[in-house]
């Protein structure tokens, strides 16, 4: 039997969209013009798709529907959404219906498979791997993903923006999520590493760093939007609680096209990142960010 979806939305060509995105993963689609009364029973609804209008209508109704919500067609610069992200299930953002991504997302919330960078990038594609356990290591993983992208023809921006986020992703998973997961687990030397990943295809580089700790929330990930966002130009340190974390993610919205947090608490954190290849235009903090999303293991 085919998973079951629910898109909330009043156009006819947003509708027609998401459909053809959710039956390529394999979802059936039911169309509502507003937020059904009862909320789903666990299993009925795999997730809910609800474009901007839809979005600032319901409002917190969203909060009660009982399965993830990915919301299309809006962006972060929407202090309604801001909050409505603070806290699951509405817990995806994709800018634009028409992105892949939509068909990803779906496909993850369906099957439970979340972690793995290759699902962002075409059938076959190479993937690198290497682990990082220090300062020594970081900066050779950095020089060696850095001169791959290069030899593989990314352009100089990217190339650099590459450079600062492998640069926080593994500065958070050595150092930041180790000290956030304290006292649920014991900080052994042995799981003070990060594993690094990366590939490309002719559309999309992305690169991923993975923690054995699963200490992120959601919360914590949309909290850092929002400070983000306020603060455009350069993040005020004064205003972060932990400012080593904050200012990384901070750094991480600036440079990436799309952020994918992927979580099975107290085990491990996968964080995605993409680098949008076709397009020549710099993404701008944030608001400018295609597509960001949290899933969490249940």
């Amino acid at each position: 039997m085919r998973a079951r979806a629910i898109c909330i939305c009043r156009d006819e060509g947003v509708c027609g969209i998401v459909e053809r995105a959710l039956d390529g993963a394999g979802v059936m689609v039911d169309h509502h013009d507003t937020v059904p009364v009862a909320p789903a029973e666990p299993g009925e609804v795999a997730l809910f798709v609800v474009d901007r209008e839809s979005r600032r209508q319901a409002g917190d109704e969203l909060r009660d529907l009982g399965a993830p919500v990915v919301v299309v067609g809006d962006d972060l610069d929407d202090d309604g959404l801001i909050t409505l992200m603070l806290e699951a299930p509405v817990s995806h953002l994709v800018r634009d219906p028409s992105d892949r991504e939509l068909g990803i997302t779906s496909e993850k919330l369906v099957s439970g498979d979340l972690f793995g960078l290759e699902k962002y990038l075409a059938p076959g594609t190479r993937t690198f791997q290497r682990t990082v356990a220090d300062d020594a290591e970081k900066r050779q993983a950095i020089g060696q993903v850095t001169a791959w992208a290069e030899a593989s023809g990314a352009r100089r921006p990217i190339v650099h923006r590459l450079a600062s986020v492998i640069d926080e992703l593994l500065m958070n998973a050595l150092f930041d999520a180790p000290r956030e997961s304290k006292p649920v687990i014991s900080l052994d030397e042995g799981r003070r590493r990060a594993v690094l990943r990366w590939a490309c295809d002719d559309r999309t580089l992305a690169v991923s760093v993975s923690d054995p700790f699963g200490a992120i929330r959601q919360r914590d990930v949309i909290d850092h939007v929002r400070r983000a966002r306020d603060e455009r130009g350069r993040p005020n340190p004064a205003t972060l609680e932990d400012p080593g974390s904050g200012l990384g993610l901070y750094l991480v919205l600036a440079n990436v096209a799309s952020l994918i947090v992927n979580v099975d608490p107290g085990r491990q954190t996968e964080v995605v990142c993409l680098f949008d290849l076709a397009r020549t235009s710099s993404r701008a903090i944030a608001g400018g960010v295609r597509s960001l999303h949290v899933f969490q293991a249940s």
